[in-house]
C-alpha cells in the first residue's frame, strides 16, 4: 500500500529532481532544488510531499505553497507521478493529503497548472473542481540557424528615436539601481494579459533575483527614455544544458507599438549567442497576441505549453483542521 508522509529533502531530493525533469521543459536538479529551498522567505508556507510504494521507491510528489504576497487564501496545490504508476489511485492519495494540509493552513481557493498536452492530468484536475483560468506557451529559437540580418536596422531604429539600452552590469549595483527594476518589472508585469494583480514585494524579488544562480547582471537588458526606465528583457543562461531563457520581456505601455519589444528581444539573443548557448526558451500568455507575433516572427517554434488552472471549490466539503 502507498503511503503519504513529508519529504525529506537530503534523502528525497534526488528522486523529487528526476519525477520534476520528466514534467519541466529543462532537467531540474538537486542543487536547484536546495536553491529554492534555502531561498525560502520568512512567513511563506510551503510544504512538501511523497507518495511512497511497499518497496520504498518514490512514485509521486507534491506540495503546498503560499507565498506571501499572494491573496488571502489562495495557495498552490500541485501534485505528479511517475507516468508508469499512473492509475493506481496514487495521485488520488496525494491529492487528498495535499488538500488536508492546505486547508489546516487556511486555504480557501487554489492555483496550479497541467501541460498542455497531458488531457489525463486535465481531466484529473477537472473532476476536482479546477478550471483553465490561462494557457501559456513554450517557445524555442534554434540560435545556431537564427539569421540575425532579417533584422538589421531593428535596435539601430530605437536608439536613433532616443532610446537607451544598457545592463544592470553597466551600473554600480546601487540600491536604487535594484529598486528602478524592481519598480519597472512590477509595472510591466501587472499590465500582461495573465497578471492576477499580485507581484512579490521588493525583499521577496531582491532574494529571487539578484540572490538566484541564474541571475547575471549582463542580462537584465534595458531601455531607457532619458532617465525613465522604460523596457526591459531578463535572460538567464544555464551551463548544463547550454541554453539560456528570456524569462520576462516588458514594455511600458506609453512607449508600446514603436518596435522596442522586439529590439529588446533580439538583444537577448545577441546576449544568449555570446554565451555560446544553442538555443535559447520563452514562454507568453496565449492572450499575449503582440508578443506571440514578435516570437513568431523572429523564428521561435512553439512546443506544448501550460494550462494554468483555478479552483474556488474545494474546500468547501473539507473539515478545516484536519
Amino acid at each position: 500500500m502507498t503511503t503519504i508522509r513529508q519529504a525529506n529533502p537530503a534523502a528525497d531530493f534526488p528522486r523529487i529532481a528526476e519525477l520534476l525533469s520528466g514534467y519541466q521543459a529543462e532537467p531540474v536538479t538537486v542543487e536547484q532544488l536546495w536553491e529554492w529551498e534555502r531561498r525560502m522567505p520568512e512567513g511563506r508556507i510551503r510544504q512538501r510531499l511523497v507518495a511512497v510504494e511497499p518497496n520504498g521507491a518514490i512514485a509521486g510528489y507534491g506540495y503546498i505553497d503560499h507565498e506571501i504576497w499572494m491573496r488571502p487564501g489562495r495557495f498552490e496545490l500541485w501534485t505528479l507521478v511517475d507516468p508508469a504508476r499512473r492509475g493506481a489511485g496514487i495521485g488520488a492519495a496525494l491529492y487528498s493529503h495535499a488538500l488536508q494540509l492546505a486547508v489546516a493552513h487556511g486555504a480557501a481557493s487554489f492555483a496550479s497548472e497541467t501541460r498542455d498536452d497531458d488531457p489525463a492530468s486535465l481531466s484529473f484536475a477537472e473532476r476536482r473542481g479546477y478550471r483553465i483560468d490561462r494557457h501559456t506557451f513554450e517557445s524555442t529559437l534554434d540560435l545556431t540557424t537564427f539569421d540575425a540580418s532579417r533584422f538589421a536596422g531593428s535596435i539601430e531604429a530605437a536608439e536613433a528615436a532616443g532610446i537607451r539600452f544598457f545592463t544592470m552590469a553597466d551600473l554600480d549595483g546601487t540600491a536604487e539601481a535594484r529598486r528602478k527594476l524592481y519598480d519597472l518589472n512590477r509595472r510591466t508585469a501587472l499590465d500582461n494579459p495573465g497578471a492576477d494583480g499580485t507581484f512579490p514585494p521588493f525583499e521577496e524579488f531582491q532574494q529571487f533575483v539578484f540572490g538566484a544562480s541564474w541571475y547575471r547582471a549582463d542580462g537584465q537588458i534595458l531601455a531607457a527614455d532619458g532617465e525613465r526606465w522604460i523596457g526591459i528583457a531578463a535572460v538567464a543562461y544555464y551551463p548544463k544544458h547550454n541554453s539560456a531563457y528570456n524569462a520576462f520581456t516588458g514594455v511600458d505601455r506609453d512607449y508600446r507599438g514603436r518596435g522596442l519589444a522586439q529590439a529588446l528581444k533580439l538583444l537577448a539573443v545577441r546576449l544568449a549567442q555570446r554565451y555560446g548557448a544553442e538555443y535559447i526558451r520563452t514562454n507568453n500568455d496565449s492572450q499575449n497576441a503582440p508578443m506571440l507575433a514578435i516570437n513568431r516572427k523572429l523564428g521561435y517554434r512553439a512546443e506544448p505549453g501550460r494550462y494554468r488552472l483555478i479552483n474556488d471549490v474545494a474546500t468547501s466539503n473539507v473539515k478545516r483542521g484536519t
